[in-house]
Formats: C-alpha cells, sequence, structure tokens
C-alpha cells in the first residue's frame, strides 16, 4: 500500500510540475506578481466588489473550466475522427474510381497489344512478300524500280536510310554491330600506338639535338684552348 501511495505521489509531483511549467511558460512569475498586486490593491479599494466576484468564481470557476475543457476536448476528438473519416473515405474513393479505370484500361492494353501484334505480324510477311518481288528469279531490282523505292518516293524519301541501309548491307558495306566495335578499337589502338611512336621519336630527336650541341661546345672549347696555347 505504501509503495501504490509513494509511486501515486511521485506521478502527481511529476505532473505537478509539468503544469507550473506550462504555466511559468504562459504567465511568468513576475506577470503574475504584477497581476497579484493589482487585485490586492483592486480588493483593498473596492472590498464589497471584490467579495462578490470571488464568491461567484469560488462557485461557478470549476463548473466553467470543466466546459472550456469539455469543449476542446470534443473539438479535438471531432477534428481526429474527421481526418480518420477523410483519409478512409479518400482511400475508398481511390479505390473505386482506380477499379473503373482498370476496367477500361485492361480491355484497351488488350486490344492495342493485339493491334500492335497483328501489324507486326502483316509488316513482317509485307516485307518477305517484298523481298520476294524485289529478287525473284532475275537478283535484285535495280535502284529506283524496288517497292521500297516507290514507298520512299511516296513518302517524301523519309525511308531513304532504310533503303540505303538494306543496299549496303546486301553490298557487305555496313558492318555489323560488333564488328564496328572491334574497328573502333583498333583504330584507337592504332592512335595511340601512332602517338607513342611519334613522342619516342620527338625525344630521339631531342637527345640528337642536345649531342650534337654538346659536341659542338666541347669542340669549341678544345680549338680555344689550342689558340691560347699557340
Amino acid at each position: 500500500m505504501s509503495g501504490i501511495m509513494s509511486s501515486l505521489t511521485g506521478v502527481l509531483t511529476s505532473l505537478g510540475g509539468k503544469i507550473q511549467g506550462v504555466v511559468d511558460r504562459l504567465f511568468p512569475p513576475e506577470k503574475r506578481a504584477e497581476w497579484i498586486s493589482r487585485l490586492q490593491a483592486f480588493a483593498v479599494s473596492n472590498p464589497k466588489l471584490a467579495g462578490f466576484l470571488l464568491t461567484n468564481i469560488a462557485l461557478t470557476g470549476l463548473p466553467l473550466l470543466m466546459f472550456v475543457v469539455f469543449t476542446i476536448t470534443v473539438f479535438v476528438f471531432s477534428l481526429v475522427v474527421a481526418l480518420l473519416v477523410g483519409l478512409l473515405a479518400a482511400l475508398l474513393f481511390t479505390v473505386f474510381m482506380v477499379g473503373l479505370a482498370l476496367l477500361l484500361i485492361l480491355p484497351t492494353v488488350f486490344l492495342t497489344t493485339m493491334g500492335a501484334t497483328f501489324l507486326f505480324l502483316w509488316g513482317l510477311g509485307g516485307y518477305y512478300i517484298v523481298k520476294w518481288f524485289n529478287e525473284g528469279s532475275t537478283g535484285p531490282a535495280p535502284e529506283g524500280d524496288a517497292i521500297g523505292d516507290k514507298l520512299n518516293s511516296l513518302t517524301g524519301g523519309r525511308l531513304g536510310f532504310l533503303t540505303d541501309g538494306a543496299r549496303k548491307k546486301e553490298a557487305g558495306e555496313l558492318p555489323e554491330v560488333g564488328s564496328a566495335g572491334d574497328e573502333v578499337k583498333k583504330g584507337a589502338g592504332e592512335v595511340g600506338d601512332n602517338a607513342k611512336n611519334e613522342v619516342a621519336k620527338g625525344a630521339d630527336g631531342v637527345k640528337q639535338r642536345t649531342g650534337k650541341s654538346a659536341n659542338g661546345k666541347a669542340a669549341n672549347g678544345k680549338a680555344d684552348k689550342g689558340g691560347d696555347a699557340e
């Protein structure tokens, strides 16, 4: 029992300290002392009015305080419930609208996928048909008579990259992706080797010029010494 009372006393003390801290933040001790001095001066100068007000505050202060607390509590509870209900309503509305959108988008995606597949197969079949008409038994059609060239002329030359690329590929002038990469690597290696050779040649030339200048200076020095000796 004593342990329960001591723990209850500790909780009440801690709660009182927190309340006191909040009161000190809202109403500093200096302000409270000033207000108390003013109330004391008012009570001394108007004792009857001060007694009437004090009696009313003592009897109606607690109900008014409870009413204010009740109002604040109801407002906070209503606000929390409204937020939760609004969030739940937003989630339900979102799920409902997404379901309606799925009912529309899934058939649309299915139809567009089937259409794209049909167009691809049609284009693939048309490609082999065009290829058969172009090549036939007499070889590839000459430039300008192929169906691809006619389609290119109908589109204003916008398909020229396809027809030119196909002719280059048939002629073996268009390298594969892997071979092109190898060619680039080889070219880069050759450029690096050439640069190294040029640097080495430049260094050898500098050494040779330095050696020649040193030999010339030595020869001039010997000649000057011979002239002095004479």
